[in-house]
């Protein structure tokens, strides 16, 4: 493989595209220093998949798009395209020629192309991969690649041995196995932690599951009797419940009847009302009347003296009136002829306003400018063209140079070529024929061999798909049993705390542990309440130290534990007997009363959950307490009940009867009683949940182990096949491969003739083009010149238009200036118009009123005063009408409160007697509450309890009386009593425990395997890259000797490993002797001769792992004349297995190059390339 050309657009100082050529051989890049030819380096790296913009000399990667001159614009994309010579297909692809592009946008935008398809970063990166190329591979060799490893310690230069051996993908491995045993690790702690506690289990299981055995026995028969029980007291309740219901049924119907004659009447109440309202309203209209009509009387009066004073002095007010209306008109009408002056000058600087307005629109519109732009394009594009043409010309000028050369080497080879040919077309028939016989049976075996290993594959994605399932759902099972277990110690703390009933009083805490020698004790009120979270903090306060009283079943029994108590000295308690405890509740009347105030929660009583047995007690020591939201709903909530009523806030504050408060906080909030018996509830349901949980993963792990198991034996039974059909298929291939070796050889051959007969026609084609090629140079030169030409007229167009531009620029600021002088006159006479005008509309209103009262002068004064006399006697009528309306409104309303009086004493005596019903309807439903309450209980009893209904139960009843069914549960109790406490969850515990242990014994032995295989593996990959180091290690230092010879004409140097019993870890130290010195350090030599020994080292490198090219940027730019000589001959030597492109300043290497380019900037901030073929220009001096 061979690179042929790269081709640079945009890229960094590359502005215009650069086409370069590699011929086979060394290819020298030359140029002063800043003229862009490591750029060309940095265009192949980017091509290939660089992503670093560090790595390309910039902050971020737009840097490496052109961004222009003083005399360029900035390029909006970079593009670079690079192609392979890949005959050989040394790239895995099946073009023999490709070309990889890649452009960047300046928004951001990328694209990589193979052979003008999109492809992937990824594409990119897996081509050159195992190729020995690529970004960060040997084919690339900077100044600082080389300094690197002369400056390296020598546990880093170990890196440059591993990348040549290949072994990053073992470090890998081994870097995942080692996480993998680390997780292995962690889990086989875990699970033996758990076997460690399960086993401790096991035999107490045992035990605890025949004891509840025997309780279960028992308990069945006491269940039997308790349901007759039930349904016995359950029918009694259910007759005195029907006689209730007919009495409460027949108050309820009298009480209905009368509450319809109270709601008459409270009708006719507010019928008397609304009449009430009506007649006051109209009342209140008829005051207003009479009101209004005194006023009138009073004014009318007061005009008829007014008049006849203003009639004394008529004569002088008409002489007035008369000199101000000359007067207002005089004014009016001067005022008039300016108003028509105004409106005339405003019309006059209207037009011109206008004027100026059009004149502007017109100079914009016709501006020159906007055919500056389209000049500029024009300008811009025929620069393009005339750059391509001379491109072109410079491309055809080399073209016609090599095809003079060509046409001199054609004559000689046609005689050779058919001398050839005819031995060459007899071994091709035979290696035909035996390829196609061996072809038949590698097809047939292949086929075999395919669908074996499809089953194979199939089987193995199948067992990796279940392993990798295995693993996750196991450590999701390991996590599960962790929480579980962390949990289960934590409730079994709480349960122990709870059990030595630690946090209570001395007497409390000594009876409980001894509760078991007496009878009647039932528990403490802590353990035989249930509360919600939210009313938690309100009970616990609530009820203070009430928590720790003893419930008992009598005095006899409250008796005798004091009397043990005083005995030994072992404290105080306060004791509940069932039979003596009476519930406590609320009035009625109250408990209407804060059901409607806001922040009313419920009676602390309701609010707790109970066994039957125990309401009575509960409703004692919270029935007449009321829990409220907080402080501010319970203070106007106490006022209301006159504080003789308790209440607790849901945060622990109280307000006492009486009207003290108590409240506060104290650091041990949440740690009473009720919220440690809250916490193990809590805990005990989460632990259940978790439990559950761990036991399905269990179960789910069970099922994907045989599976596995499964899989892995088809697995194995056809690995076994695809071992055999592959052995054949091998067999087979090989001797395919062998015949079609023998065909390759002989078509290489064919092909060799068939390309040598190519380039001889070629030769003679050649020949006719030298002609076709001058005529097209001698065409292009005339576009260049046309183009020129071309280019030269707009420029001086532009500076004509530019010239038009100024003045039309001057001209628009001169009609701007006019136009604002023209709007300012504008919007100063509309503002002295609209002024004239207010002022002309006031002096015509003067002169209205003064003719009005001219007129009102004029009339005749009897006319007047009769006017004054009628309307006076009308509002005089109207005064006395509006005052008999009113007497007759006053007995109106008297006789209608008279009637409202009446039918509310009739109301009241009514209501009276329908609250006496309500009072025995109260009663009556009080009880059917209470009985609906026992039943209510006694049948969630049955359904809770005993999961059936008393239909079934009542079935089911045995016959027997209620009291010899109570004597036989007596027994029985006594029967489970001497049992004592069970766990009734121990025997399927027991079984779940034990399987869960054999299973968990079984996943140790798994882990224990898993981890030993784990090791294994390791110890597998760290051999190979031992044997992968060592093997490669001796092969470089081998040649590293024989090149440092050549390259310092004499001396020798060696690799040396600094720790050989250790190659996973050792370093690597390089010793040199150049001539004339003794055998030292790599760090002691000069800085040329670190240099050259480097270099030796990554040529030794090249020689182990040779690639299709290499590049060389100012790699020898350290060496004196004398090393760069011996540097350039060894490049020379070995051009024949790979391609040298090298960038150099030194005259040594440019001598040993084959083609040299050279990279200049005649235009600055641009690179141009330039070309000269030394090989052929070294014949042409010979031939001189």
């Amino acid at each position: 493989m061979k690179l042929k050309t790269l081709e640079i657009t945009g890229f960094k100082s590359f502005a215009e595209r650069t086409k370069i050529e590699f011929m086979p051989g060394i290819t020298g890049v030359v140029g002063p220093n800043g003229s862009g030819k490591s750029n060309i380096i940095e265009a192949i790296r980017w091509v290939m998949g660089e992503q670093s913009a560090k790595g390309l000399r910039g902050d971020k990667m737009a840097d490496v798009i052109f961004g222009g001159t003083s005399e360029r614009a900035p390029l909006n994309r970079a593009e670079v395209a690079i192609t392979f010579d890949n005959t050989d297909h040394y790239l895995n692809s099946d073009y023999s020629e490709i070309t990889i592009t890649r452009t960047l946008y300046r928004n951001g935008d990328s694209n990589y192309q193979i052979n003008g398809v999109q492809v992937r970063l990824k594409d990119i990166h897996e081509l050159f991969m195992d190729s020995g190329l690529g970004r960060e591979s040997f084919s690339i060799i900077s100044q600082g690649r080389v300094e690197s490893i002369f400056s390296a310690k020598p546990v880093e230069r170990r890196s440059i041995i591993e990348d040549v051996a290949g072994v990053y993908k073992y470090k890998q491995n081994k870097d995942k196995a080692e996480k993998e045993l680390g997780d292995v690790h962690d889990n086989l702690t875990r699970i033996t932690d758990i076997l460690y506690e399960l086993q401790g289990r096991v035999e107490p299981l045992a035990q605890e599951s025949a004891k509840a055995q025997d309780y279960l026995t028992t308990k069945a028969s006491y269940d039997q009797l308790d349901q007759s029980r039930i349904v016995l007291e359950l029918l009694d309740w259910y007759q005195e419940k029907d006689e209730l219901t007919t009495k409460l049924t027949t108050v309820q119907d009298d009480y209905d009847t009368q509450q319809k004659v109270v709601n008459t009447k409270k009708k006719g109440l507010e019928k008397f009302r609304q009449e009430q309202i009506a007649l006051n309203e109209k009342q209140q209209k008829l005051q207003e009347v009479l009101l209004e009509s005194i006023k009138q009387v009073e004014q009318l009066t007061g005009e008829q003296n007014l008049q006849s004073e203003r009639l004394k002095n008529r004569t002088e007010t008409m002489t007035d009136l008369n000199n101000r209306l000359t007067v207002a008109t005089e004014r009016l009408t001067s005022l008039d002829e300016t108003y028509q002056t105004c409106l005339q000058e405003l019309t006059d600087q209207q037009a011109k306003y206008t004027h100026y307005q059009q004149a502007i629109q017109q100079a914009t519109d016709s501006h020159p400018r906007t055919k500056l732009a389209k000049l500029n394009t024009t300008i811009e594009q025929v620069r393009h063209d005339l750059v391509a043409i001379m491109q072109d010309l410079t491309s055809a000028k080399n073209e016609q140079n090599y095809l003079a050369q060509e046409n001199q080497r054609s004559d000689a080879e046609s005689l050779r070529l058919r001398q050839r040919q005819a031995k060459i077309d007899q071994r091709l028939a035979d290696a035909n024929s035996l390829v196609e016989e061996q072809n038949q049976h590698v097809d047939q075996t292949e086929k075999t061999l395919t669908e074996a290993q499809r089953s194979f594959e199939e089987l193995k994605k199948k067992g990796q798909e279940l392993e990798q399932q295995r693993n996750t759902e196991r450590q999701a099972w390991f996590t599960k049993m962790e929480q579980e277990q962390r949990l289960s110690t934590r409730l079994q703390s709480l349960q122990h705390l709870s059990e030595n009933y630690d946090g209570y009083y001395q007497g409390v805490k000594n009876l409980m542990k001894a509760q078991q020698q007496f009878e009647g004790i039932q528990d403490v009120i802590a353990n035989l309440i249930s509360v919600d979270d939210q009313h938690r903090v309100a009970i616990e306060t609530a009820l203070g130290s009430a928590l720790q009283h003893v419930v008992v079943q009598n005095e006899q029994a409250g008796k005798s534990a004091i009397q043990y108590l005083a005995k030994h000295r072992l404290g105080r308690v306060t004791f509940l007997p069932q039979t003596t405890i009476k519930a406590r509740q609320l009035p009625d009347y109250q408990i209407a009363t804060v059901q409607n105030l806001p922040g009313f929660v419920g009676v602390a009583s309701s609010l707790v959950t109970t066994a039957a047995a125990y309401q009575n007690i509960i409703a004692n020591l919270l029935g007449t307490t009321v829990v409220v939201t907080d402080m501010s709903a319970a203070i106007p909530m106490a006022k209301q009940l006159k504080h003789r009523v308790r209440l607790v806030t849901l945060d622990g504050q109280i307000m006492n009867a009486g009207g003290s408060m108590t409240g506060g906080a104290t650091r041990q909030h949440g740690n009473g009683l009720l919220s440690q018996k809250t916490e193990i509830d809590q805990l005990t349901k989460q632990e259940s949940e978790l439990h559950q949980a761990t036991l399905a993963l269990e179960q789910q792990v069970k099922q994907i182990d045989q599976q596995l198991k499964e899989v892995t034996e088809a697995f194995n039974q056809q690995q076994a096949r695809v071992l055999s059909a592959n052995e054949e298929w091998q067999n087979n291939k090989a001797n395919l491969q062998l015949a079609k070796s023998t065909l390759k050889q002989v078509k290489k051959e064919q092909a060799a003739l068939q390309y040598d007969y190519q380039l001889a026609a070629d030769s003679q084609h050649k020949k006719a083009s030298v002609d076709q090629n001058e005529q097209s140079i001698a065409e292009l030169s005339a576009q260049q010149q046309k183009l020129q030409q071309n280019l030269d007229d707009y420029l001086r167009q532009r500076s004509d238009l530019e010239f038009e531009i100024a003045q039309a620029d001057q001209q628009i600021s001169d009609f701007k200036s006019a136009f604002a002088k023209a709007e300012a006159t504008l919007s100063s006479l509309t503002t002295r118009k609209k002024d004239l005008l207010e002022q002309k509309n006031a002096e015509q209103d003067q002169v209205k009123t003064i003719q009005r009262q001219i007129t009102d002068l004029k009339q005749d004064k009897n006319d007047v005063q009769k006017r004054l006399a009628q309307q006076l006697k009308d509002v005089q009528q109207q005064k006395m009408t509006a005052e008999q309306d009113l007497e007759t409104l006053k007995f109106e309303l008297q006789q209608v409160q008279e009637q409202y009086d009446t039918t509310n004493s009739e109301l009241s005596i009514i209501q009276d007697t329908v609250s006496e019903m309500l009072t025995k309807i109260s009663q009556y439903n009080g009880r059917l509450g209470e009985l609906r309450s026992s039943i209510n209980t006694n049948e969630q009893l049955l359904e809770t309890t005993y999961d059936t209904s008393f239909e079934f139960a009542k079935s089911e009843m045995l016959n027997l009386d209620i009291a010899t069914i109570r004597t036989k549960l007596k027994l029985l109790k006594q029967g489970l009593d001497e049992i004592g406490h069970v766990n009734l969850n121990a025997i399927d515990e027991y079984k779940t425990v034990k399987e869960r242990y054999d299973f968990l014994t079984q996943q140790k032995q798994d882990l224990i395997a898993a981890k030993d295989n784990l090791q294994e593996t390791m110890s597998e990959m760290d051999t190979e890259v031992i044997t992968r180091f060592q093997s490669t290690f001796d092969a470089i230092a081998e040649q590293f000797a024989k090149i440092f010879v050549k390259m310092f004409g004499g001396g020798q140097a060696s690799l040396v490993l600094t720790d050989p019993e250790h190659l996973l870890t050792t370093g690597i130290d390089i010793k040199a002797q150049p001539p004339g010195k003794k055998f030292q350090q790599m760090s002691l030599l000069s800085g040329g001769e670190k240099a050259l020994t480097a270099i030796s080292l990554l040529f030794a490198i090249l020689a182990v792992r040779p690639v299709p090219f290499a590049i060389l940027d100012e790699t020898e730019a350290a060496l004196d004349e004398a090393n760069v000589d011996r540097f350039a001959r060894y490049l020379h030597e070995v051009n024949h297995r790979t391609q040298f492109i090298v960038i150099t300043h030194r005259k040594g290497t440019m001598t040993e190059a084959d083609v040299l380019y050279g990279v200049t900037m005649q235009e600055p901030g641009v690179s141009t390339m330039v070309s000269v073929n030394l090989t052929d220009l070294d014949e042409t001096l010979v031939e001189n």
